[in-house]
């Protein structure tokens, strides 16, 4: 028995699955994960959030369970299947949180849709990166996406542990459980589009001034939570993100680029604080 339900939505022509957590008629949030990942990486923390408010968490398109997209990746068409998969669930003014990859697709809705996020959580990531931290992300995402599969979930988790040091087991655990899925001659590979790799490169280079756009259409209160080791952002591009979003301010964690699972408690009270509190800059 589960304490979350497993829903699916159709949205735009692609079936989007989704996690939900908690009790309707409480507060809505809106999770959303990063590359190559799924809404099962948020389980700790929706857990956690459920005691207070009605999480939902979808698989990105090309994600999880989600349909793979023969159109693409790019961030407009991320956002809008979330724009329709909120619609479409009718859940109203919602508060929005978005981790590395999914911060460019809360960055894009929130700016198109200021009037259904009241409040919008980013996690170490923004309209651009640093070169190293996009050096980063291309090099990981490749090693990754080079992975031709696992014998056993043994040898999945002790790749995901080398990989990860950093992360609380929990997290280990959850990514070799609904990370992958098993293939016809029984071998563990991701479950993935390879396709999303193209995320990291070229391809969303132009999208760089849209998002920009978009931190300056984003008015609801924002909280930017960034890893003081992570090379993703640095305090050049935080301190222009706080210039340009009309209402948003920095919280740095000990941590590198995975926030919520190298400190899940910490970044879940965080994301308590400051949805409870009146205003971001009182």
């Amino acid at each position: 028995m589960h304490d979350y339900q497993d829903g699916d939505v159709r949205v735009g022509g692609l079936n989007l699955h989704y996690l939900e957590w908690g009790t309707p008629g409480k507060p809505p949030l809106v999770m959303l994960h990063g590359l190559n990942v799924q809404a099962h990486t948020w389980d700790p923390i929706s857990r956690r959030l459920a005691a207070d408010y009605h999480v939902f968490t979808p698989d990105l398109r090309g994600h999880g369970e989600s349909d793979w997209s023969k159109t693409g990746y790019r961030v407009r068409s991320m956002s809008n299947d979330i724009s329709l998969f909120v619609d479409a669930l009718g859940i109203g003014a919602f508060d929005l949180v978005g981790h590395s990859a999914g911060v460019r697709v809360a960055l894009s809705l929130a700016g198109e849709r200021p009037d259904i996020v009241k409040k919008l959580i980013l996690s170490d990531a923004g309209p651009e990166t640093t070169r190293a931290g996009a050096e980063f992300m291309r090099d990981f995402i490749q090693r990754t996406v080079a992975i031709k599969g696992f014998r056993n979930s043994a040898e999945a988790r002790e790749y995901y542990k080398t990989e990860h040091p950093q992360w609380v087991e929990e997290f280990i655990d959850l990514h070799v459980e609904h990370q992958l899925r098993k293939n016809w001659a029984g071998k563990l590979v991701l479950k993935a589009d390879p396709d999303v790799q193209w995320i990291t490169g070229s391809a969303s280079l132009p999208d760089i001034p849209y998002l920009w756009k978009m931190c300056a259409q984003a008015t609801m209160p924002t909280l930017l939570m960034i890893g003081r080791t992570s090379n993703v952002l640095d305090e050049g591009l935080v301190e222009k993100m706080t210039t340009v979003m009309p209402d948003a301010v920095a919280l740095w964690f000990e941590t590198g680029h995975y926030i919520p699972r190298e400190q899940p408690d910490e970044f879940t009270t965080a994301i308590e604080d400051f949805l409870a509190a009146e205003k971001v800059n009182a």
